[in-house]
């Protein structure tokens, strides 16, 4: 410990669901003593996604938790905060406040440009989740090719017979976004036997990547498009990717191709995708991730043919909560230290948030 030094006090809003002796003792490797309060404080989805598109209405602020004198007290000493959910409004209340890990990758719900003009730090969660969301991804990949849901109807039914189905090896792998989640993609997809492809938004024509057999910058998406059985999307949500996957976009994929979305809702028109699978023109979609979440009932997405839907959950709460730990321990190490922070957000260069992109949580 640094002797003379007050502790460095943290509060962990979120995950709670977590083995807080262990953290404790992990923490007090560090070179500075750390006060870690958990104090937890998490919004519903609706306010979380209404945050997207400031000013929010009063009357959703309304659902945000009430805070106790634990949390407004955490509020006013904490240096650092873990946190998915962070109010804009009780922001001025933070002010020894200079760091905040974001729980998340997607950023759209925090108030980023508060955070800048008062010079506080955001790192983001990016990469946390890959390889869970890559599992995901292929755990669909082989019900879709296999036809696991024909075996399953016929056990149900009691009808011995063979259902059909194709295999992934040979086929090709199209990956939108070679960033964390694209390259676990592309690492399972080469286990698999398949051909990978990439576009990255930083690539350029001749540009190479020992993760794929073949790197396109992403003006070249028509060029995956065509030459891929499979694609799946893992690109931000930004003003260029949103609607990237639209009528001409689906237009130009292989009949029968596969398409994934693990990415944001925002990514698909998703008219267009149903006209697709309705026409033939696709042989199945896999959407963890939709426009408007919670999915409604009456929304038309849940009775469109081969399609294959999932709540946003390609990732198991307990693997993301211990690898964000992990991530939060090496950052606070190098926050102690005056280090680098892996997943630090150049808070300048965010973009205005597009209105219509879930967050999940």
């Amino acid at each position: 410990m640094i002797p003379g030094r007050s502790p460095l006090v943290v509060a962990l809003h979120h995950p709670t669901e977590i083995d807080v002796p262990a953290l404790r003792t992990r923490l007090a490797d560090l070179p500075r003593e750390i006060d870690l309060r958990v104090v937890p404080y998490r919004e519903k989805v609706k306010l979380r996604r209404a945050r997207q598109a400031p000013p929010v209405d009063p009357a959703l602020l309304e659902l945000a938790p009430r805070p106790d004198e634990d949390l407004f007290s955490a509020w006013r000493e904490a240096e650092v905060i873990v946190t998915l959910d962070l109010p804009a409004e009780r922001l001025a209340q933070m002010q020894r406040l200079a760091w905040v890990q974001a729980y998340s990758a997607g950023l759209e719900h925090l108030p980023g440009r508060a955070l800048a003009d008062r010079g506080i730090r955001l790192t983001s969660a990016v990469g946390v989740g890959a390889p869970a969301i890559a599992e995901f991804v292929f755990g669909r990949l082989v019900e879709v090719f296999r036809n696991l849901r024909a075996i399953d109807k016929m056990q149900q039914g009691r009808a011995f017979h063979r259902s059909g189905g194709r295999t992934l090896a040979g086929r090709t792998l199209g990956i939108v976004g070679l960033g964390a989640i694209g390259s676990e993609v592309a690492r399972l997809g080469r286990a698999f036997g398949l051909r990978t492809l990439a576009t990255r938004r930083s690539a350029r024509r001749g540009d190479t990547s020992a993760k794929v057999d073949r790197l396109l910058p992403a003006s070249d998406l028509d060029t995956l498009l065509a030459e891929s059985d499979v694609v799946v999307l893992c690109a931000p949500a930004t003003p260029e990717t949103t609607d990237l996957i639209d009528t001409a976009a689906l237009a130009r994929c292989r009949p029968g191709a596969v398409l994934c979305n693990v990415a944001r809702g925002a990514l698909v028109d998703e008219q267009a995708l149903c006209q697709a699978l309705v026409r033939g023109r696709l042989g199945a979609a896999i959407l963890d991730v939709t426009r408007r979440e919670p999915l409604p009932p009456d929304d038309p997405l849940w009775s469109v043919p081969n399609l294959y839907l999932s709540p946003h959950c390609s990732i198991p709460p307990d693997a993301y909560d211990a690898r964000l730990l992990d991530l939060f321990v090496e950052n606070l190490d190098r926050y102690v230290r005056g280090d680098p922070l892996e997943n630090e957000v150049d808070l300048a260069a965010l973009p205005s948030p597009p209105r219509d992109i879930p967050v999940g949580g």
